[in-house]
């Protein structure tokens, strides 16, 4: 357990972005790193919730900061949460993408309860992210919309997909292809199973297959996969 103002003070002394919500999602701490990457001050936040102040979506443009979010519900489990990027908006409301981690730690309050408070540390990877989505976006439809030279086996004469799927369902496709549940991709993307089973369903409506195994195995013929 540790200290509410230990914490507050450890934040403080962080050169990354950091905040600290508590079990209601509530802003009780925010750096001055924040302040400078965010745009928003201090005392503008404290005690607002995190969800309406940043905002942060997905590569696929999913909701990635709401309340009860993944992040935040895994980690009040105890659950390690892996580190992930989310598009957040600045004071000004310009977007920015961060890279967030976070920390669960039991809250010393004197009395019989532990609360858990939420550390969570970002940095700017916008300068990265935009790169990354620019090479996605261009090798999606390059293996899409261009044949593969000497390719053979079935499917190799068929016209190339009307449709092409977009970077999030090539990502859901991929993660199909080793095997994920829907759980483990709605957790390794950081979005909910709904919005995964959405995807999924759109991904089987533009390769115009019934089944996950049919997506999967039409994917390798196609080389839309590893």
């Amino acid at each position: 357990m540790a200290d509410l103002a230990f914490l507050q003070e450890l934040v403080n002394r962080s050169a990354d972005g950091a905040y600290i919500v508590n079990e209601g999602q509530r802003i009780i701490a925010w750096n001055a790193a924040a302040e400078r990457l965010l745009g928003f001050r201090a005392k503008d936040v404290i005690g607002m919730p995190c969800y309406q102040i940043l905002g942060g979506r997905s590569d696929g443009e999913c909701v990635v900061c709401r309340q009860g979010c993944y992040p935040y519900t895994a980690g009040r489990r105890g659950q390690l949460v892996p580190s992930f990027d989310a598009r957040v908006r600045t004071a000004g409301g310009h977007p920015r993408w961060v890279n967030i981690s976070i920390i669960a730690v039991s809250v010393e309050t004197g009395h019989d309860e532990m609360p858990v408070a939420l550390i969570h540390m970002f940095r700017d990877v916008e300068s990265r992210k935009q790169a990354e989505t620019f090479t996605k976006e261009v090798a999606a439809w390059a293996r899409q919309l261009k044949p593969q030279p000497g390719e053979g086996g079935p499917g190799a004469d068929e016209m190339p997909l009307t449709t092409p799927l977009s970077p999030r369902e090539l990502q859901v496709l991929g993660l199909l292809a080793q095997g994920a549940s829907t759980e483990t991709i709605a957790a390794t993307l950081v979005i909910g199973t709904p919005t995964v089973r959405n995807h999924i369903q759109r991904v089987l409506h533009k390769l115009g297959v019934h089944s996950r195994l049919e997506a999967v195995t039409y994917a390798r013929e196609h080389h839309l996969v590893v």
